[in-house]
Order: C-alpha cells, then structure tokens, then sequence
C-alpha cells in the first residue's frame, strides 16, 4: 500500500477527516460527549421493540428531548435550531434556520434515549 493510502486510512481511524466527513473515531467521540451530558438518570429507557409508531417520548437526546418515533425507519425525528451567524455582522444575530434531524436509538449506537411516552 503506498504511504499516501496508509496515512489516509490512518487518519480515518483517529477523525483526523475535517468538515462533515464522517469516521469512526468521530461517531464514536460524538456518542461519548452525548453520554458525558446525559449523566445517569436512574430510569432505565424504553427498548426499541417496544416503542410505538408515530408516537412522541421525552428522553434524553443530543439535539432534543422530545421526539417522535418512525418505526418504519427505526429513527427519532427532532427539531432544533440553528443560529448561523456571520463574523463581519457581529454582533447582530444571524439568520435562525429550523431543522428536522433524525436519531437513532440509544441502543442502537444513536444519540436518542427514550425515558417515557408522552400523551
């Protein structure tokens, strides 16, 4: 293997990809800082088998902690805001965009970990 092809696989080992390349290394570092925020909540989340489809649940998630369950496509819908400001015009506030993000769940290696349904 040339050393060019070992250096890059190397780097993508370790996340040294930048921007929205994804690797390994940084999934795995994404799910360790979500878990650190998350702390122990003492109640043990809802299993992915026993969810209900098109149905909302509270939980703890990285970018919410409500979201709604698509159990055809076995992910959590949530909404958040992002604030995209500019540095040649701040102070003043940037345009706000509203998202649609899907999660995976807990147990599934995602971000999202239901703790109750919600009526």
């Amino acid at each position: 293997m040339p050393t060019f092809d070992k250096l890059t696989a190397h780097y993508s080992r370790i996340g040294r990809k930048g921007g929205r390349a994804k690797s390994p290394a940084k999934s795995h570092a994404a799910r360790l800082a979500a878990l650190a925020r998350w702390g122990d909540s003492g109640t043990a989340s809802i299993p992915a088998g026993e969810l209900k489809d098109r149905q909302w649940y509270g939980g703890k998630g990285r970018n919410a902690d409500i979201a709604l369950w698509d159990g055809r496509n076995k992910t959590f819908w949530v909404t958040c805001f992002n604030d995209f400001i500019s540095p040649s015009d701040y102070p003043r506030p940037g345009t706000r965009a509203v998202r649609l993000k899907g999660e995976k769940h807990y147990d599934d290696g995602g971000t999202f970990r239901p703790l109750r349904e919600i009526r």
